[in-house]
């Protein structure tokens, strides 16, 4: 391919992340056979500035005969690239149980920002990682390790993964096979759909209950990722006084950046970051990493199952894979439900105060009850995983998850802004 073509085809797609970068200049640095004469490059793209970022192109991926012998490759398949590398196909013990009737019809999803993926009939789907970071991807490693080590059921389980060995021995996964979950939509689609009956005045009861059970689903994946049997990188940890004192650096250096930027009650709100000290003697473990209601889907029965567990994306796989308290997720999920009162409330008018209360209200619920079926689980599965009393780390880590929401709404949008901002008042 031509750097031309090849520069071309990058802008033109809707998962290529350096749009709004100058590239300096786009090469092949690998290429090996996929499955049925589809070939897959590995393609360095150099920029004007900053560093360079490696993607993957693959021909005729739409194609049904490429997705069918794609699939087949998952048994255990080793395949050389040009340049000395190795492709992996590594399948876990649910591929044997596939009914390969139901992988039929193959079909490409459209619309998706940073992956591709293919769905198989009623049965499959692979997602095909377009940016290549070598280093283990958090959402493979954890959904390997639920996966083989444990009984968590509230996710799409793994049933292989694709791996990309460089010449230079650097490993990157490339693809994710996971069962297919039918679904009625992500969580923050049907928590709005909800949300608005209750915010013209009707009963509340089914969109809280609904949020209580995804409050036992977080705990049970909080539960399943406190497992032993995944190795060092998976074992739960104390944690300790240079934990403590590295995310109460991190949380001060968020609301520095916001300092910068918006006017804010520096004193009102640092009073609250020393809670992140009641997390002391509790466990850090691995977690989603950028957990809210859309990195959930809601079931045709009503159950949720979480997905997309790579972490927040711009941040590197190194902070994405760092153990944490699982509070961390739950505090994202908490700035979720306030995001959501205040979504379904911007098309209203703005001097209807009792629709105002009603939202106030039912984020008081949601927040309780979602909190309250959580620890539930968490207690009576993993009792030494959380301190005694949540709320002061709790509040520390709404904190920071609202100062990135403050700088996030200012770059991308600014009228979205004063939603972070009332949580750090």
């Amino acid at each position: 391919m031509a750097t031309g073509s090849l520069v071309d085809e990058l802008r033109a797609a809707r998962w290529f992340g350096g749009k709004s970068r100058v590239i300096r200049s786009a090469t092949v640095v690998d290429r090996a056979s996929l499955a049925a004469d589809a070939t897959l490059y590995l393609v360095n793209v150099e920029y004007e500035r900053g560093a360079p970022e490696a993607y993957i192109l693959v021909e005729r991926l739409a194609e049904p005969d490429v997705g069918r012998a794609l699939l087949q490759r998952f048994g255990g398949a080793r395949v050389p690239s040009e340049r000395g590398g190795t492709l992996t196909f590594a399948p876990t013990h649910l591929l044997a149980t596939v009914d390969r009737a139901r992988t039929e019809p193959i079909r490409q999803l459209q619309g998706e920002q940073s992956n591709t993926s293919l769905v198989y009939g009623d049965a499959l789907i692979l997602k095909l990682f377009r940016r290549v970071q070598f280093g283990p991807n958090p959402e493979v490693e954890i959904g390997w390790f639920l996966t083989e080590h444990t009984r968590f059921h509230g996710m799409p389980a793994v049933v292989g993964s694709l791996e990309y060995e460089a010449p230079s021995g650097e490993v990157a996964s490339i693809a994710l096979l996971q069962a297919f979950q039918p679904n009625r939509g992500d969580a923050w689609r049907t928590t709005l759909a909800r949300l608005e009956l209750v915010h013209e005045g009707g009963d509340p009861t089914p969109s809280v209950d609904a949020l209580a059970r995804l409050g036992a689903t977080t705990g049970a994946l909080h539960v399943a990722l406190a497992q032993s049997g995944g190795g060092r990188d998976f074992d739960a940890e104390p944690i300790d006084e240079g934990d403590l004192a590295a995310w109460r650096a991190a949380i001060n250096a968020e609301l520095d950046h916001v300092e910068q930027a918006v006017a804010l009650e520096r004193d009102a709100v640092r009073a609250h970051v020393d809670g992140i000290d009641a997390l002391h003697g509790a466990l850090k473990t691995r977690h989603h990493g950028d957990f809210h209601l859309g990195q959930v889907l809601e079931t045709p029965e009503g159950e949720f199952v979480i997905i997309d567990f790579e972490g927040e994306p711009a941040k590197p796989l190194s902070l994405r894979r760092e153990k944490r308290s699982p509070l961390r997720d739950v505090a994202g999920m908490l700035r979720s439900f306030d995001y959501a009162r205040h979504a379904a409330l911007r098309s209203a008018d703005p001097n209807d105060v009792e629709r105002q209360q009603r939202a106030e209200r039912w984020y008081r619920a949601a927040r309780e009850h979602y909190l309250a079926a959580y620890l539930d689980v968490v207690r009576r599965g993993a009792p030494e995983l959380l301190p005694d009393d949540v709320e002061p780390a709790l509040h520390a880590l709404e904190l920071e998850k609202a100062a990135y929401e403050v700088l996030y709404e200012l770059n991308n949008r600014p009228d979205w802004l004063p939603i972070p901002l009332a949580a750090l008042k």
